[in-house]
């Protein structure tokens, strides 16, 4: 990781589903995309929200590791919940997140685990920002907060 730390990241969105969500029924959304560290993918990422509705905090959850064909099998999940009212971040528990039971995931990460890895923290903080900027379908999320 610690040459991602020193570069720029760049944001490639991929794709996007909707649904409902299960104790409200209203309109739900998740996007997904990639995090680039130069021309290495670094992480996938997922944002997941119910529309409209800054009651039902929104996750943000990312498969940060090696990608390709003949990488090794090292993808760790780090998740985390946005809070619209107060317009911040905070790790969770990634082993309830939908990606924690993919192939693609080797190890889901504790809230504990993430924040006091100072360098995975700090990463994935960058991670964070680099989706909120660079994927425009985030911005739905970021409107919540003025719907409180």
């Amino acid at each position: 990781m610690t040459s991602a730390m020193n570069s720029a990241l760049r944001v490639e969105p991929n794709g996007e589903s909707g649904g409902h969500c299960d104790c409200c029924g209203n309109e739900s959304r998740t996007i997904w995309g990639y995090v680039y560290d130069g021309e290495r993918c670094a992480a996938a990422y997922f944002v997941q929200w119910t529309r409209n509705s800054a009651n039902h905090f929104p996750n943000l959850d990312f498969l940060i590791g090696s990608w390709g064909d003949d990488a090794p099998d090292d993808r760790k999940l780090v998740a985390w919940l946005y809070n619209p009212s107060a317009d911040s971040f905070m790790a969770i528990d990634a082993s309830s997140r939908p990606a924690a039971k993919s192939p693609l995931c080797a190890k889901s990460l504790t809230r504990e685990e993430v924040v006091t890895d100072h360098q995975l923290m700090d990463y994935a903080t960058r991670l964070i920002d680099a989706v909120w900027i660079g994927d425009p379908r985030a911005q739905e999320v970021g409107e919540l907060g003025k719907r409180v």
